[in-house]
């Protein structure tokens, strides 16, 4: 059932979560959740629970008698992945308080009237006053949940190979942050039965269920083995399944994995991709970790986006790669009872310099130079097509100039 936690930012106002409560599976085996060194957990046992409808609606109708929206859009955003440049930026914008509204305002547009927008946290959350830390080992200012809950969020992703950065103590943390900050999160668990249940969003009526896990944790081991979603297509097919029986209607896929900086999937990323769009539980299957933009691909009647690069980030060293991202709007329709994704929209963006902005291509504007617009759009349009994408009927959200066109 869906519980109301209230959220407020000073451009929106209050505005309800929209998650679903936690349906706690009374499990506590080691590996439960599919996690490395356990089976997964099975379909069903005692104790799970299932979220029933609103009081007063029969199946398939709202809670005030109107039918179910017909219309599901949901937005996917690449890896948060905070540097020393961007608390740097924050701070300047905030005069000496982080504030990172600034930086991440060109997204609102994008994010703020979607059914469902979903980040990929990186790294782990430090305490308020810190200290912060980047790389290798990150802990990061916990300030930038309030900026992403205010443009529209509703959830991360915590699964990826910087988990375990910070400890357990620093895994725990990032998980209450957001919590508190009012973004759901999955990836990642404070307890054995956290892990084991899929977590279902709320979008507009519609029950979305989020599964994700990452290749690995950079040499961390964690103390237990259901800490952290790993990359175990079993594991990830069988909570999807779970996430049905509980009353999802439509199901993601988040994978964390892939060569950095690279403009083709890896082969652990195509295998997994479309292993998990072949199991026939998965609406959407999408993918970050490589800080650079992968193709997009229709496999089968699945849509596949294998690498949505960078959201935010200053690496050390910029190349034109780790700067560019995508930002992809995916519509699911209902058509006698069944869900279909529609071929997904794609916003190519890029950061700027001095200040650090947010900026979607292409801008009236411009983000920066002309020369240097042009050249992303280029490149990220020919990535994304790499795959036959736009053949298929995927297209850029608004139209490219002709040079960029794919």
């Amino acid at each position: 059932m869906a519980y109301p936690r209230p959220m407020t930012s000073p451009a929106r106002g209050p505005r309800p979560l929209r998650v679903l409560a936690p349906l706690l599976v009374l499990l506590a085996l080691p590996g439960v959740g599919g996690c490395a060194g356990g089976d997964p957990a099975p379909s069903s046992s005692p104790g799970t629970t299932t979220a029933p409808a609103p009081a007063g609606a029969t199946a398939g109708e709202e809670a005030d008698g109107s039918p179910p929206p017909d219309e599901v859009e949901v937005v996917v955003t690449g890896d948060v992945l905070l540097h020393p440049g961007l608390w740097a930026q924050a701070g300047a914008d905030g005069a000496g308080e982080l504030d990172f509204g600034p930086l991440v305002e060109g997204l609102r547009p994008f994010t703020e009237d979607a059914d469902l927008a979903i980040c990929d946290m990186e790294t782990p959350l430090a305490p308020p006053e810190g200290p912060f830390t980047g790389y290798p080992a990150f802990e990061v200012p916990p300030q930038i949940v309030p900026a992403l809950a205010g443009i529209g969020y509703d959830a991360c992703t915590t699964a990826t190979n910087h988990a375990l950065d910070a400890g357990t103590a620093g895994l725990e943390r990032t998980l209450a942050t957001l919590e508190d900050g009012g973004l759901a999160a999955t990836g990642t668990a404070r307890s054995a039965a956290e892990a084991a249940q899929p977590l279902l969003l709320d979008a507009d009526g519609v029950t979305v269920g989020l599964v994700t896990g990452t290749y690995g944790l950079n040499g961390n081991v964690p103390d237990e083995p259901w800490r952290v979603d790993l990359l175990e297509v079993p594991a990830m097919v069988e909570k999807a399944r779970r996430a049905r029986e509980q009353g999802a209607e439509i199901v993601l896929a988040a994978v964390h994995a892939g060569e950095e900086y690279s403009s083709r999937p890896s082969p652990q990323q195509l295998q997994v991709n479309r292993a998990l769009a072949d199991s026939g539980q998965f609406d959407l299957v999408y993918g970050h970790h490589t800080h650079s933009v992968l193709p997009v691909e229709k496999h089968g009647d699945t849509w596949i986006v294998h690498g949505l690069g960078n959201s935010l980030s200053e690496h050390a060293t910029r190349v034109p790669v780790n700067n560019e991202g995508l930002t992809v709007r995916a519509t699911f329709v209902r058509a006698d009872g069944r869900w279909t994704a529609r071929p997904p929209v794609w916003v190519p963006h890029v950061l700027t310099v001095d200040p650090i902005r947010w900026c979607a291509l292409p801008a009236e504007e411009g983000c920066r130079s002309p020369e240097e617009d042009a050249a992303s759009l280029a490149r990220t349009a020919a990535t994304v097509d790499a795959m036959g994408a736009a053949e298929a009927g995927a297209r850029p959200w608004r139209p490219l100039p002709g040079p960029a066109a794919p």
